[in-house]
């Protein structure tokens, strides 16, 4: 075969890559940087592990350090990233301060946006945002011709904010946990996905809600997030027909995340033989009314990510009950430390759990589906003892790096 001109090789994308978080954004930067994709990488507050900012951070007592860890990128080079950080922190003490959260993070987000030069997006090939933050980013983009790929965190908006109506008409006392999104958001969203070049979801659930809003179907490609498996790891341990089974929440103590549907199923159970923590944060609302109508559940609140990924593998199993998400990747990492997981089709349990083997799924809000789950684990302690390495043995498949690949293909195919 005649050997092509180096001319003609394909050359590698230079892609600029936004976010004024976290979420699974500083993942996304170290696969684009191992394939040589990554142009820059925005966002509000991170460091490479090579700055001095590191450096300093990491002499300073554990409980500051903890606070910030999660700032901190593994194998990229702080050269790459481009901070923002007054906008941020601006951000973070409005919250503390108990500031209107859609309020806050819209604010933080526009701004955020309006900080990217012009030059940064034409010097890149195309530009990576993320919903809710992307706006202004791809109408931008639009105007100086570059592809603009909208990643998805969760499903459509108009779906969840349907979700929120029948949770309130389902759990009326817990109506103080939802709001509804305002439609001015919705809106917003709407136009980034109308101007996004290619929209990226995590989940068959997430594609789902968006074909049904009248995205077409060619417009979407379905990559899920990976786990760690090396950072979460199972607790070696047989458990015998003496054992209490430990059951676990992490997640938002919320109704979106059904919580009230959660803990109606476990008092209605009245176990005896079984624990329930719920893990999270959790407003001051919240947690009264759980301490007050549900004493026998642990309630542990917020816990730094350092902290959850040791205490995981001393529970058994994870119930993430939720009514709506876009992917949930505490199942994922549940999963890794070797904990079966009882899940609903609004995550990623349809896309990744086969029932009877690495858990359950079934429909969001089936109490009876949910009750057969638990009672399941509690009777059947053998068949929970080869569950638990059926779910290590999923997380391996579920790697950061065929997410990076899969970004790879999607980027250079549309």
């Amino acid at each position: 075969m005649e050997k092509k001109p180096s001319w003609q090789k394909i050359s590698i994308l230079k892609i600029l890559l936004t976010h004024p978080g976290t979420q699974h954004s500083f993942q996304l930067a170290k696969q684009l940087h191992k394939r040589g994709m990554l142009f820059e990488f925005h966002t509000g507050i991170a460091f490479g592990k090579d700055s001095w900012y590191f450096k300093l951070f990491s002499i300073l007592p554990g409980f500051i350090y903890h606070k910030i860890s999660n700032r901190f990128i593994d194998d990229v080079p702080d050269r790459y990233i481009r901070r923002n950080p007054l906008i941020e922190l601006n951000a973070l003490l409005r919250l503390k301060l108990g500031q209107d959260e859609e309020v806050v993070l819209y604010n933080r987000n526009r701004r955020f946006q309006l900080g990217i030069s012009d030059e940064s997006i034409k010097e890149a090939d195309a530009v990576i945002g993320f919903d809710t933050s992307s706006w202004i980013l791809a109408e931008r983009c639009r105007n100086l011709s570059r592809k603009f790929f909208l990643d998805v965190s969760i499903a459509h908006p108009v779906a969840k904010d349907l979700v929120y109506r029948r949770i309130i008409k389902l759990y009326p006392n817990w109506k103080f946990s939802v709001k509804s999104k305002d439609y001015t958001h919705i809106a917003i969203e709407e136009t980034e996905m109308e101007l996004a070049w290619h929209i990226v979801v995590a989940s068959s659930f997430t594609l789902k809600t968006y074909v049904e809003q009248g995205v077409p179907t060619k417009k979407i490609s379905i990559n899920p997030y990976g786990v760690d498996t090396h950072m979460f790891r199972p607790k070696l341990k047989e458990i015998t027909t003496n054992d209490n089974i430990h059951f676990v929440f992490i997640g938002s103590v919320d109704a979106r995340k059904g919580i009230p549907f959660l803990l109606e199923t476990w008092e209605k159970l009245g176990l005896k033989n079984a624990k329930l923590t719920l893990i999270g944060p959790v407003t001051e609302v919240t947690q009264k009314f759980i301490q007050k109508n549900y004493p026998s559940v642990f309630l542990k609140g917020k816990l730094p990510f350092s902290e959850v990924k040791n205490i995981l593998p001393e529970f058994d199993v994870m119930i993430f009950p939720s009514f709506f998400e876009g992917y949930g990747l505490v199942i994922p990492e549940a999963l890794a430390c070797g904990l079966p997981v009882i899940t609903t089709e609004a995550t990623c349990g349809t896309d990744i759990i086969e029932n009877g083997k690495e858990g359950f799924v079934f429909e969001p809000g089936n109490e009876k589906e949910m009750e057969n789950a638990i009672l399941f684990f509690i009777s059947q302690h053998e068949k929970l003892n080869d569950m638990r390495i059926l779910a290590r043995k999923k997380a391996e498949l579920l790697t950061w790096n065929s997410y990076g690949e899969q970004w790879k293909e999607i980027l250079n195919t549309f």
